[in-house]
């Protein structure tokens, strides 16, 4: 697909074009170009000045498909290309017969703009209104993000001023699962990584906890995640849990999350381990309770495992545990996520998070047949009648982002019942404070006045992390003086 526009809108459009562009037909290369395209498939995007306003039009021409749309915007800010991404989406749905539930919002966190819209004063009527008009989100997902916003005010009330939350690497899996595209590997392959790669991360615990005293700032929340940390031996992860409790001061922290992830991992010593450190939360994670599904995506347990290890989690005196699952799966149907999702309901697990079916180039099954990336998944009836069950069985959704390369454009949504919302979600969603990472992967996330944000990056694979890892040190070095030059703030 070409798209014609002058080189100064490429520098002003291009992004979101692209975006909404890829939204609708996600295997379809784009080209930016300044003119040319005739007689192939391609977007025309032409703006012009008249006083204090834009004259906006695009046109389209895809598989016999032509037409053209045109409006009137503001000529200053982002309006002209608010505008052009609303003639485009109009354009493509016209076009394909389908239509985006999210519009043309093309960021991951919708729920932070109805949180910035509401802290300037907007009523929800004056949001919703502006997010159906401008950004032409469909009601139900007006009604979705204005009711996340809602349930996780509270919060994010109660993060501090100088507070920043704890996340620990561990990426190792006991196998692959074929559409994940995070940073881990399996322990089949790397098991021999595992001891030193613990040692380096005991010590760069260690270090970070030193800084981020030294800066005076406040832990509010751990999570450790991967990866699936519950393949670590049950005395592996008691020392590991020493050493974050040792290296950080837990005073006045809230929660401390382990995504245990994988059923095949869980054991009752591994519980055990997990208690007597503190773990407060944990996540078991079957993502289908359809075995067949569950053998087509590489996951190497059983739905009976799954029960297995949620009954083992209830002898121990968590807080809260959390069940994911994923609507989309290759080989799943509408009626068997249904089964999964109301058998995981009557079980009443204190959170449920509806995860869509997210294809990102490191995924196994990036480019095979079945995976409804021309629009026809049945991810959207699934992730409808999730939000509708749940709703019914008393949860309530407390953080919500999206992603792209996401089936239809979908959402991931985390679920609650009663005050069991995990923070560091909220948290990490809503760019509230700063997320100091730390273990293979981890991306250290900086929140300084002005709702700037700064990056630190640790090396993503663990033989990378061990073999560099004074680098790792020096980078934590490079927080401190982030922090110490540009005052951390919420």
């Amino acid at each position: 697909m070409k798209v014609i526009l002058s080189e100064e809108n490429q520098r002003l459009f291009h992004y979101e074009l692209e975006c909404i562009l890829r939204m609708f037909l996600p295997q379809v290369r784009v080209d930016f170009l300044p003119q040319g395209g005739e007689g192939e498939d391609r977007v025309l995007v032409e703006t012009s000045r008249e006083g204090d306003l834009s004259r906006n039009r695009v046109s389209l021409f895809w598989e016999g498909f032509s037409g053209s749309e045109e409006e009137l915007s503001g000529a200053g800010g982002k309006e002209p290309e608010l505008s052009v991404c609303r003639l485009l989406y109009r354009l493509l749905s016209r076009g394909t017969g389908r239509s985006i539930q999210w519009g043309t919002l093309t960021g991951i966190r919708p729920v932070k703009l109805v949180r910035e819209l509401r802290e300037r004063g907007m009523s929800p009527e004056e949001i919703a209104r502006m997010l159906g008009e401008k950004y032409l989100v469909a009601p139900e997902k007006v009604r979705l993000a204005l009711l996340t916003d809602q349930v996780q005010q509270p919060v994010i009330e109660r993060a501090l001023p100088h507070g920043y939350s704890l996340y620990v690497s561990i990426p190792f899996c006991p196998s692959r699962c074929s559409y994940c595209s995070f940073v881990s590997h399996s322990i089949e392959k790397t098991r021999k990584l595992i001891p030193e790669y613990l040692e380096k991360l005991e010590e760069e615990l260690a270090y970070a906890g030193r800084i981020a005293g030294e800066m005076g700032l406040t832990l509010q929340t751990i999570y450790m995640g991967g990866g699936t940390p519950t393949v670590l031996e049950a005395e592996q992860l008691e020392r590991l849990l020493e050493a974050i409790n040792r290296s950080f001061d837990r005073s006045r922290c809230v929660e401390f999350t382990v995504e245990a992830g994988r059923p095949d991992t869980i054991t009752r010593e591994k519980l055990a381990a997990l208690a007597r450190g503190g773990v407060d939360r944990i996540s078991v994670n079957p993502q289908t309770l359809n075995d067949q599904v569950l053998r087509q995506v590489g996951r190497r347990h059983t739905a009976r495992q799954f029960w297995e290890a949620l009954e083992i989690a209830r002898t121990f005196p968590f807080r809260a545990i959390n069940v994911d699952l994923i609507a989309g799966l290759p080989g799943d149907t509408a009626d068997s996520f249904r089964s999964t999702l109301d058998q995981v309901i009557a079980a009443g697990p204190e959170n449920i998070t509806v995860h869509s079916l997210t294809m990102k180039r490191a995924a196994d099954m990036i480019g095979e047949k079945n995976l409804h990336l021309n629009g026809f998944s049945p991810a959207g009836e699934m992730v409808n009648y999730s939000q509708r069950a749940l709703a019914e069985g008393g949860y309530l959704p407390y953080y919500l982002y999206r992603q792209k390369s996401t089936v239809d454009s979908l959402e991931n949504v985390g679920f609650c019942k009663g005050d069991t919302p995990c923070f560091y979600n909220v948290y990490i969603m809503d760019e509230t404070h700063t997320i100091l990472s730390t273990g293979g992967g981890g991306v250290t996330k900086v929140v300084l006045p002005g709702n700037r944000i700064e990056r630190i990056f640790n090396y993503k694979y663990p033989y990378e992390y061990i073999s560099r890892f004074q680098n790792i040190l020096e980078r934590k070095d490079a927080f401190k003086a982030l922090g110490l030059s540009n005052e951390i703030s919420r």
